[in-house]
Order: structure tokens, then C-alpha cells, then sequence
């Protein structure tokens, strides 16, 4: 039996025991508690491990399971059975179990608490004071952010890489097929331009045997001469395109020569037939009559039947220092001659193109080459030098006889024989018309237009000619030529040969006219002066201003037109003339203030009120008291295009 005694020293035995328990179990709540700090530890510092000293574990085993050393024990009731003694009776068992359960949960307490401390002075020993845990969450989601950021970066700079390796390979086999491309249009080209070459030789052959069996082949030949000239030009400019090597499209001078050969073939097939016709007549003339087999064929007279006016015999009393004409007072024979020239080629270039004029099949054709000049013409402005350089160039592939476009479509003036000459002279005559439409109205688009004809005649010699028949019709003033009334010559006949309009019957009024020719002559003197580029020679330059003062200053004046005239060449190139010839043209401008201005002055009328003779008279001032004539306003700078 158990004494009293005994039962209170197991009950104290027991309490050991329990105390024992709890703090082996607090122990072990403590060691798992700091693994869990070990593992995190190691997740927040990759590559570091946290050794944990071995007098803090139970069982001095750093390898042993976390879960072994966190196994809980078995419960205190299922270890110790609570007997009570003989001495204590039953009705204590209740009371002591409560006693046990409130030292049970005290020791809890105590060891929850002892566990928080020691893992907030194992906390204190692992983290530094310095850096909390927020810090080093932020830290390592910095260095992801960064390593993830670079990762992304040399996936780009590969992707990059790969990207310019594939676009470099693209164009290197874009390079290639190009090559070989052009290698094929250069073979192409060299065999059309060979064939062209062939073919071309073949035409001359039979054009010279055609003009060898020509019969009075002097006398007619003269009467071919702008279609020989032109066949001339034309060969000239097809040894040009054929040596011309394009390296971005070799095609194009490919083209271009059979364009040309065509306009050849073309041109000499109408001689032949003109050849053709003449033999014919000339064996019908020798077979009718051998007087007529030796006699010529001459061209008419431009100027038929011009009547001679007498010069007043004051003018030679009083200005000895003038030279006249031996003959006329109105040309000189030289100037009358070229006059004549002209005249006659335009009227063949226009017989030239009449069946293509009057075809009516041909009627949309002629208004879209229409079209094609009068664009491109009536765009000409100081704009810029690119702006201008696109209106040339337009201008200048009509007449080289490619195709140019006309709104949606492309038309060539090759396409027809005959196209190409109408154009030439619609082209002339449109551009010699600005004088009196632009240059009437604005003074300073005289120079880009100007610049225009210039290029183009210097590239175009017939077509040049052409430009100065138009501008010899429009004005004969500038041959100078002063056309009197002809014997029979009805006045509104006359008055149209000398450029003034009829409208209702009624003559165009004086200063109407006198604008109308200032624009005209204002823009001849401003295609004397234009410089052309790449330092080339002018086609039609000073010299021939120089020459048609001289000539002009050597005939007697008349009212008004003679003032208006030398008013808009003075102003125009009296300053490159100063430059060019110096004091030569200082005698000439001396001359013009005194003897000429006073016949000038003898001829006009009292009470005419004499404007362009009081423009003239301020204009010599002007330039006297200033000691020269600045450069005319609105002209093109020397690189301007």
C-alpha cells in the first residue's frame, strides 16, 4: 500500500517528469524552428549555407531529420498513471488532475516564451542590424529584375543579329540579281544598238544612192536642205545615245537609238519620195522641152516686190557719223537674207507636218502632244532650279521623241510620221507666244523661259532656228527689218505682217502693240544674255545683240517702235554687253544719247505724247548719272540649276 509519503514523493518525481517533458518539447519546437531559419536563409542567399552550432541541438546532430527532432512524444497521460493511496482518498484524483493541467499549460507558456526569445536572439545572431528582411526581399528582386532585364537584352541583341545577318544575305542576293540582271540588259542593249547600227547603215547607203540619182541635185537639194540637216542632227544624236552607257538602265539608250533610227528611216522615206516626185518632173520638163531641162528650180522671194522708201536727205546731212544701207532704208541685204532662210524652212517644217495636222484620225493624238507642250510651257518660273530642271527635261524628251506623259497617258511624238515636227513647231511657236502672254504681263519670266530656249537650242539646232523664224514672224523688228507697205498690199494685210492683231475688222490699238512686242523683244534679249551650263557656247548669244544694234542703229528709226525696242534690249543686256565689249559699247551708248535719240526725237510726231520715247530719253539719263546699266531685275544667278 502506498503511504502517504511515498505519494507525495512520487507526486514531486512526477512533477520533475512533466517539467522534464516540457522543456524537451520546447527544445525540439526550438530546433525546428531553427532549421526553418536555416532553409530561409539559404533560399534568401543563394550559394550561402548557415551552419547552426551543434551545442544548440538536442541530440548534437546537425544531419539528424527535422522531422525526427520535431516528432512530438506521446501524450503525459498515456505515460504516467496517476494512482492515488490507501491514505488519499479517491475524491483528490479531480483536483489533482486540475493541478496537473494548470502546471501543464504553465510550462507551455513558459516554454513558448523561451522559444520566442531564443529565436529572437537567433534572428539577431543570422540578420544584421543594418539590413531587415523587407530590405533583402527588395535586394534579390532587384537582382532578378536585372539578370532577367540582361537575359532579355541578349535575346534581343541575338534576335538583332540574326535580323541584320538575314537582311544582309537579302540584299546581297538582291545585289546579285541585279547584276545579273543588268548583265542581261547590258547583252540585250549591246545587240539592239548593234542591230540599229546595221540597220542605219543600210538606210544611209540607200539615201545616198537615192540623192546620187537625184536629177538637178543642186538646185533641189537646197530645197531638202532642213530635212538633210535634219537627218544630219539626227545621226549625230543617234552616235551619242549609241555610245551613252547608262548604268542604272541600259535599255534606255536602247530604246532610244531605235527611236531615232525610226525617226531616220522616217525622214529619209519622204526625201525619197520627194526625190521621186522631182525626177519625174524633170524628165516630164526635158521630154516637153530642152530649155526647160537646163533651167533651175529657185525658191520665191520672202519679201516679193518690196518697195524701196527714200531715205530723208537730212539724216545723212546731219548724222554723217551713221552708216546706212547702200540700197533700202528698211534691212540690210545680209539680214534680209537670213530673214528669207528662216522663213522658208518654217514654211517647210510646217508643209512637213501638214498631213499629220489635217488628219482627222490623228485629231486626239495632236491634242494630247498639244497638251504636252503647253503643260509643261506654262509652268516655266524662277520657282527653284529643280523646278525648272523637270519642265526642261520634259521638253527635252518630247523632242528626243520618248514618251512622256499626258495626264493618265503616254504618248510619243514619233508615233506618226510627222508628230515629231508638228510638235517642234507647236513647242517654237508656244514658247516665242510667253513674250507677248508672260513677259507682257511679268517682265522677270522672261529669264527662266529664256533659259529654257537656250538649253534647248543648244541641244536642238533646228529646232533653234525654228524658235528664231518664230521670233523673226512675231516681230520683224529684231531681223531689224522694217517692212514697207507693198504696191497693191491691202492695210490690214500689212498690218498683220508687221504683228498687229485684227479683231471685228478693227486694227489692233498703238500701245497695245507696242506692250506686245516689248514682251517679245525683252525676251530675245534675255536668250541672247542666258548663260548656258557646263560652260558650253551660246547657240545664239551677245555677238548677235552686239550685231543687231549695230544693224539697227545703221537704218533710219520710226515712231515708237524703234524707242520701245532699244528700251527693252538696253535694259535688258546693255549690262553684259558693258562687260563683254567695254568701251566700244560706251561709243555705242554714246551715240544712242545723242545723234540717234535726236532722230529718234525728228520722227515723232508733235503731240503723240511719245511714251516709249520719254521711257527711252529717262532710261540714257538714268544710266548716265549712275555711269552705267545695273543688271536687269528677275535675272537667274550663274547656278541657279
Amino acid at each position: 500500500m502506498p503511504t502517504e509519503e511515498i505519494c507525495q514523493h512520487f507526486n514531486e518525481l512526477r512533477s520533475d517528469l512533466v517539467l522534464l517533458y516540457e522543456l524537451k518539447l520546447g527544445l525540439s519546437t526550438c530546433e525546428y524552428e531553427l532549421q526553418a531559419l536555416r532553409h530561409q536563409y539559404e533560399a534568401l542567399a543563394p550559394g550561402k549555407t548557415l551552419e547552426i552550432p551543434p551545442s544548440l541541438l538536442s541530440n548534437n546532430d546537425p544531419t539528424m531529420p527535422t522531422e525526427e527532432v520535431a516528432t512530438r512524444p506521446k501524450a503525459l497521460s498515456e505515460v504516467i498513471d496517476v494512482v492515488g493511496s490507501a491514505a488519499t482518498p479517491m475524491s483528490m484524483a479531480p483536483s489533482f488532475m486540475k493541478k496537473i493541467e494548470d502546471f501543464d499549460e504553465a510550462s507551455r507558456q513558459n516554454a513558448d516564451e523561451e522559444c520566442l526569445r531564443k529565436k529572437r536572439e537567433l534572428e539577431e545572431r543570422l540578420v544584421p542590424k543594418t539590413e531587415d528582411h523587407i530590405d533583402v526581399e527588395k535586394t534579390i528582386q532587384r537582382l532578378q529584375n536585372e539578370a532577367r532585364l540582361r537575359r532579355q537584352q541578349e535575346e534581343d541583341q541575338i534576335d538583332r543579329k540574326l535580323k541584320e545577318m538575314q537582311y544582309i544575305q537579302e540584299k546581297e542576293q538582291q545585289e546579285d540579281l541585279r547584276k545579273k540582271a543588268l548583265e542581261l540588259h547590258n547583252n540585250e542593249a549591246r545587240r539592239r544598238k548593234c542591230a540599229c547600227t546595221e540597220k542605219l547603215q543600210t538606210f544611209l547607203k540607200s539615201f545616198h544612192e537615192s540623192v546620187m540619182s537625184c536629177l538637178e541635185k543642186e538646185s533641189f537639194l537646197q530645197t531638202i536642205q532642213m530635212k538633210l540637216d535634219r537627218v544630219t542632227a539626227l545621226k549625230n544624236q543617234f552616235e551619242l545615245v549609241v555610245n551613252d552607257t547608262n548604268i542604272d538602265d541600259p535599255l534606255v539608250s536602247a530604246v532610244r537609238s531605235e527611236n531615232i533610227v525610226k525617226q531616220i528611216e522616217d525622214l529619209i522615206q519622204v526625201i525619197k519620195e520627194d526625190i521621186t516626185k522631182h525626177n519625174a518632173e524633170v524628165q516630164q520638163r526635158v521630154t516637153a522641152s530642152k530649155r526647160q531641162s537646163e533651167s533651175s528650180v529657185v525658191l520665191p522671194a520672202v519679201v516679193p516686190n518690196i518697195v524701196s522708201e527714200s531715205k530723208p536727205a537730212e539724216h545723212k546731212a546731219n548724222n554723217p557719223k551713221i552708216e546706212t544701207a547702200d540700197d533700202v532704208d528698211f534691212v540690210f541685204s545680209e539680214d534680209l537674207k537670213l530673214y528669207s532662210e528662216l522663213m522658208a524652212e518654217l514654211t517647210q517644217y510646217e508643209a512637213s507636218a501638214a498631213a499629220f495636222s489635217s488628219d482627222p484620225s490623228l485629231k486626239s493624238l495632236r491634242f494630247d502632244l498639244q497638251k504636252a507642250v503647253v503643260h509643261p510651257v506654262n509652268e516655266i518660273s524662277d520657282q527653284s532650279g529643280q523646278h525648272l530642271q523637270d519642265k526642261l527635261d520634259r521638253l527635252r524628251n518630247l523632242l528626243q521623241g520618248n514618251a512622256v506623259s499626258v495626264g493618265t497617258k503616254r504618248v510619243r511624238a514619233t508615233e506618226h510620221p510627222g508628230g515629231l515636227e508638228y510638235c517642234s513647231n507647236v513647242l517654237a511657236r508656244r514658247l516665242v507666244q510667253q513674250g507677248e502672254d508672260q513677259v507682257n504681263v511679268n517682265p522677270k519670266a522672261a529669264f527662266p523661259i529664256a533659259a529654257v530656249i537656250a538649253e534647248l537650242w543648244l541641244e536642238f539646232p533646228i529646232f533653234g532656228r525654228l524658235v528664231l523664224a518664230h521670233f523673226y514672224r512675231q516681230c520683224p523688228y529684231l531681223v531689224p527689218l522694217y517692212l514697207p507697205q507693198q504696191e497693191g498690199q491691202s492695210n490690214e494685210d500689212y498690218y498683220k505682217s508687221l504683228g498687229y492683231r485684227y479683231s471685228g475688222g478693227k486694227v489692233e490699238q498703238q500701245p497695245a502693240y507696242l506692250k506686245r512686242m516689248s514682251g517679245v523683244v525683252r525676251l530675245y534679249a534675255a536668250v541672247m544674255i542666258s548663260l548656258p551650263r557646263r560652260n558650253q557656247p551660246h547657240p545664239h548669244g551677245l555677238q548677235q545683240a552686239w550685231r543687231y544694234l549695230a544693224s539697227l542703229l545703221n537704218l533710219s528709226p520710226r515712231n515708237e517702235i524703234t524707242a520701245a525696242i532699244l528700251v527693252e534690249l538696253l535694259t535688258v543686256a546693255g549690262h553684259a554687253l558693258t562687260k563683254e565689249y567695254g568701251k566700244q559699247f560706251q561709243k555705242m551708248l554714246h551715240l544712242i544719247c545723242t545723234d540717234y535719240f535726236t532722230m529718234i526725237r525728228n520722227v515723232t510726231p508733235k503731240g503723240s505724247g511719245g511714251g516709249p520715247v520719254t521711257r527711252l530719253q529717262e532710261f540714257l539719263h538714268e544710266s548716265i548719272t549712275k555711269g552705267g546699266i545695273p543688271p536687269p531685275a528677275g535675272q537667274l544667278p550663274p547656278r541657279f540649276w
